[in-house]
């Protein structure tokens, strides 16, 4: 039983780091196509996404390295809600202001106008 648990988990994990990975990618391809100007609202919902999802990610990373007493365990509803919890966290952290990732993002991608375009600006 415990094996496939630690195979459904494994799955779900791997399933869970495809679909971040692709979301981050779409955002990213939005965000280039949007990176006319800092002011659009659309380019800087993305450069939130993102820093969102990079956010999340960190959560993840943080509570896989805190090792499980198994005292009291939750189970799978615990990696749920631990999951979901993540998640809601991150955009709170990055609509609040975040780690300053999106304000990076904004200004690399939104400053087409002001990059001079010659042999020096690659």
């Amino acid at each position: 039983m415990d094996d496939k648990n630690t195979l459904l988990l494994q799955s779900t994990a791997h399933f869970n780091q495809q679909y971040q990975t692709q979301k981050i990618g779409s955002a990213l391809k939005s965000a280039k196509n949007l990176a006319a100007d800092k002011d659009d609202p659309q380019l800087l919902a993305a450069c939130t996404e993102i820093e969102s999802l990079f956010v999340n990610y960190l959560l993840q990373e943080m509570r896989a390295s805190v090792d499980k007493s198994g005292f009291i365990s939750g189970g799978r509803a615990e990696e749920i809600f631990t999951s979901m919890l993540d998640v809601e966290l991150s955009r709170k952290i990055s609509v609040s202001g975040g780690i300053g990732l999106s304000a990076i993002l904004l200004e690399q991608l939104g400053g087409k106008g002001n990059r001079q375009v010659g042999p020096g600006s690659q």
